[in-house]
């Protein structure tokens, strides 16, 4: 390779690595954790109202919160109970499929709950495990009177993925003005932590909040390929603009979606979605588009999930994901596969070019490039794993792995698209999807754009 190749190759990936960083770091500064936009909400909600009487011991209570983003008063505390007639309502819809391990440690996080009048409907989506029977032991339960509502789904319609229409039967089951999806396997720390979630949402006047969960405990080598997949996840839903509320990017989480009603219902709710393998995200991008305010937190300490054990089963988890991701496209796969291929490794394969040359750096400005590419690299990923862990709870030393980590998530593009083509659809829960229902079931960007103007009762 020619000296102006060199020169060129490292310039380009400067280039890349860059803005990227830039994003990402923007990115990271406005995903806040959870708790901070919580305190700040209550902080400037006390500060608004004032010296009281006493009578007001946390702003995290939503008994009057209707009023309370408008007129910027602290609610009084409640107890778990009936709703004030001027409470915001709220349902969780939580679906599970199999998920006996962690289904009643869910359930009863979110018993535990001090949110005025909760609803909490429960839907068991063809569990071939002791789900189904957990949930209806907990329901028995004299707290769960009133509270919980358990959904046996034994059936999938034609065209219709398992969770999607899970989701469905949920939200339709759902009396909530706020309705949270959530997954089976998903631990709520704190009882108030609802309660407090919604009165910042309402003040914020927020549509749609979005929390990345705590994944923690992870192996080092499980947390530098969860972090990669972040990285990619946050550029995606482009965080680094996500306060300009513009109609465009954006991204739900599985774990946590909260989203009003009125905006869920403008985009048809889950209609849409139905035979999308990226639901929750895509849920989240169709509410973006529509006009809904939308905002992503990390949930550190608060919302809790064990997603997958090992690094080998983040690659095996998600294989559902990634080439639907890409739109079933070989194309979009292999472009996005090399481009981040390149990145990643291009730095260091271009410095061990030139060493392997005999070339030393400043001997020559193929050298002095191929250094300015790895260094500016290197930057980029220190600076980049500090921001992350401050931001998820995560380990600073995670940062020496990062070449494992996103080899994985390639391995991770990869298996997604081999085993998919070789299938001719997509496994998930023990249900085979056909690739061309999946391809046709596909909502395209943009699509949301198209509810902006509906209006709903």
């Amino acid at each position: 390779m020619g000296e102006s190749a060199w020169i060129a190759a490292g310039a380009s990936l400067t280039a890349v690595w860059l803005p990227v960083s830039a994003l990402l770091l923007q990115g990271l500064r406005k995903t806040l954790p959870l708790e901070d936009f919580l305190a700040l909400h209550e902080d400037q909600a006390l500060a608004n109202a004032g010296p009281r009487d006493g009578s007001v011991a946390s702003a995290g209570a939503v008994a009057s919160a209707g009023s309370v983003a408008s007129a910027g008063k602290v609610p009084s505390v409640v107890s778990a109970g009936p709703a004030r007639p001027d409470s915001p309502t709220l349902s969780v819809v939580v679906t599970a499929c199999n998920e006996a391990e962690e289904i009643e440690a869910s359930v009863r996080s979110l018993l535990r709950q001090d949110f005025p009048g909760l609803e909490i409907v429960v839907v068991d989506d063809r569990s071939e495990d002791a789900t189904g029977a957990i949930l209806d032991r907990i329901a028995a339960e004299p707290g769960s009177a009133g509270r919980l509502v358990v959904l046996h789904n034994r059936d999938l319609p034609p065209g219709r993925l398992g969770k999607c229409h899970a989701c469905a039967l949920g939200a339709a089951q759902a009396t909530g003005e706020w309705i949270l999806f959530a997954d089976g396997d998903v631990r709520f720390a704190t009882p108030e932590l609802l309660s407090r979630t919604l009165f910042a949402a309402i003040r914020a006047r927020l549509d749609h909040v979005a929390v990345l969960p705590d994944l923690r405990p992870q192996t080092l080598l499980t947390e530098a390929t969860t972090n990669a997949f972040g990285w990619i996840y946050l550029l995606g839903v482009r965080a680094y603009e996500m306060d300009k509320d513009a109609a465009r990017g954006g991204g739900g989480v599985g774990a946590f979606n909260l989203v009003r009603r009125s905006a869920y219902d403008r985009i048809g709710g889950h209609d849409a979605l139905l035979m999308d393998v990226a639901d929750d995200y895509k849920l989240g991008r169709l509410l973006k588009e529509s006009g809904a305010r939308q905002r992503l937190f990390f949930g550190r300490g608060l919302v809790l999930c064990r997603w997958q054990k090992s690094a080998l089963a983040v690659v095996k988890g998600l294989e559902k994901n990634f080439f639907g991701g890409f739109d079933y496209s070989l194309v979009k796969t292999a472009i996005v596969w090399l481009l981040l291929a390149a990145s990643t490794f291009g730095p260091t394969a271009l410095f061990l070019g030139a060493l392997g040359g005999g070339v030393l750096p400043g001997e020559t400005r193929s050298a002095t490039a191929a250094v300015a590419a790895l260094l500016v690299q290197l930057l980029s990923v220190v600076v980049g794993h500090a921001a992350f862990g401050d931001r998820n709870g995560g380990r600073f030393a995670a940062v020496l792995l990062f070449p494992a980590g996103f080899a994985l998530v390639l391995a991770a593009i990869a298996n997604s698209t081999w085993r998919t083509l070789r299938r001719g659809g997509v496994v998930w829960r023990g249900t085979l999807y056909p690739l061309a229902e999946l391809r046709r079931g596909l909502v395209p960007p943009r699509f949301g754009r198209r509810f902006r103007d509906v209006r709903t009762k």
